[in-house]
């Protein structure tokens, strides 16, 4: 068998090629240890892009991908060679744009034989909206580079880029694998406390890296669409009509991408970075296991047995990261809980596709109360900038879902979770009023909501709203005498 070829795309902000720290070397080893892994341990090739200049976005940067590949490897790919991608951070959503750009929608048959994503920022990083703030431009000022802001767009949660590349990966992805493409994230939920921020909590965010969170790496999602009904006349409606409930169309679940979580490992930095953390020696790594676990598929039976490997690999991992404990100088040592978590993705459009940059968004339980959900169970909520119709949800599984109680030897350290058997939404709309307005609405706290929310998972609600246009925006008249039309009220809705 031929040996592979072997790409390493790096991540957002990245200067220079020590960013993949011992890694290429490490895998030319281990090929040269075991043939089996079939990689050609002479087309190692390092990726270098462009993030820091504002005017380049991730589009770009696919493009320019494409177009080196074509350069540097055109004649070995011509040939019928294939290669693999291990990727870090925004290398991961980097390569997928291309994938989908230059070989899905162009029906073109990709040479790409694995993509091993480390940490990749599939559906953003809570970070990326305080790159774009004054004080990280100041900072990158100084540093003599730009922050990136075209990239940073793409990377902001709930980035209409983001989403747009993940719901097309619900079809796109199995069309890849028919294609021979096997995919993989890998990623790490620890925190590297000499790298915490004070003045970012992202920084130490449970159930992330510390940049990337676990659900926003992992590419087995969920999206849904909430629909309001049709208004109705209603008399005793303060519009003389109402829209009251939404109603859940049918959840579609994009599977089966193998999904592991590297144990003790953060995001960056030498000591516990995923990738710049490795060494060319003989110690056992994590992420060199991962990797070459992922390597060794070569099918798709391989592939949907690695993702259950994986799977009850992640359950043993998290049961021994459960607690952390801190050691700080004093009589006090701090202690983590490490929690499942999930992110919640809600986009608020009307029924033309408008986006509704001004709603209020309230989960309730029970009897549609707010009060009945389970106590800590929201941990963050971040609206996108550009599309403010688009705000994400940040949510602890273990407490909102259930989970037993917490124990360090004999000590319990947190009780059992009782979780909620229900979950609905209220929906709040503005405005209210005027000749196109929109309707308060509820999803009805149920099972539907509550089941398409996983741990370690990302979940994607579309909320379409009835925009309501009253008769009085378009009237036609006999009256010759001249009169102020604008002053008239604004009529009944128009069905």
């Amino acid at each position: 068998m031929a040996g592979r070829i072997v790409l390493f795309v790096h991540g957002w902000s990245v200067r220079s090629t020590d960013t993949y720290g011992g890694l290429p070397d490490r895998l030319r080893s281990e090929a040269r240890r075991d043939p089996s892994l079939g990689i050609d341990v002479k087309e190692l090739w390092l990726g270098e892009y462009i993030s820091f200049h504002n005017e380049v976005r991730v589009a770009d940067i696919a493009r320019a991908f494409d177009a080196a590949l074509e350069r540097e490897l055109g004649p070995a790919l011509e040939r019928g060679e294939r290669f693999a991608c291990i990727t870090h951070s925004t290398g991961g959503p980097v390569v997928r744009e291309w994938l989908h750009r230059f070989h899905l929608r162009a029906r073109r048959r990709s040479a790409l034989a694995q993509l091993i994503m480390l940490a990749p920022a599939n559906f953003g990083s809570a970070l990326a909206q305080l790159g774009q703030s004054r004080l990280a431009r100041l900072r990158t000022m100084f540093e003599g580079v730009e922050p990136g802001l075209g990239v940073l767009d793409w990377l902001e949660l709930g980035s209409p880029e983001s989403l747009a590349l993940n719901l097309e990966w619900l079809v796109g992805a199995a069309k890849l694998k028919r294609a021979g493409l096997l995919p993989f994230v890998l990623t790490g939920t620890s925190i590297d406390r000499k790298l915490y921020d004070h003045v970012n909590s992202y920084t130490g965010e449970l159930g992330s890296d510390g940049v990337v969170r676990a659900a926003a790496a992992n590419l087995n999602f969920t999206w849904i669409t909430l629909t309001q009904e049709p208004p109705r006349a209603d008399a005793k409606a303060t519009r003389g009509a109402s829209a009251p409930e939404l109603i859940a169309g049918r959840a579609k679940r994009a599977s089966g991408t193998p999904f592991g979580l590297v144990e003790g490992r953060a995001h960056s930095g030498e000591a516990r970075g995923v990738m710049r953390s490795v060494r060319d020696d003989e110690r056992s790594h994590p992420t060199v296991a991962a990797i070459l676990d992922c390597l060794r598929v070569q099918d798709g039976r391989g592939h949907a047995a690695a993702a259950k490997a994986f799977d009850a690999h992640n359950r043993a991992v998290m049961a021994r990261q459960r607690v952390e404990t801190e050691d700080i100088p004093g009589p006090f040592d701090r202690r983590y809980i490490h929690d499942p978590c999930a992110m919640v993705v809600l986009r608020v459009r009307d029924d033309q596709g408008a986006p509704i940059k001004d709603c209020e968004l309230t989960f309730t339980a029970g009897d549609d109360d707010p009060d009945a959900l389970p106590p800590g169970f929201f941990l963050d909520r971040q609206r996108n900038r550009r599309d403010p119709g688009a705000i994400t949800y940040y949510l602890n599984h273990a407490k909102l879902a259930g989970a037993p109680a917490v124990m360090q030897g004999d000590e319990v350290l947190r009780a059992a979770q009782p979780g909620t058997k229900t979950l609905g939404l209220r929906v709040t709309p503005y405005p209210q009023d005027g000749f196109v307005h929109f309707l308060p609405c509820v999803l009805p706290a149920g099972t539907a909501l509550l089941a398409a929310i996983r741990p370690h998972q990302t979940t994607v609600v579309d909320i379409v709203l009835k925009r309501v246009v009253r008769e009085g925006v378009f009237r036609l008249t006999r009256e010759r005498k001249a009169e102020d039309f604008t002053k008239a009220p604004p009529g009944r809705p128009i069905e």
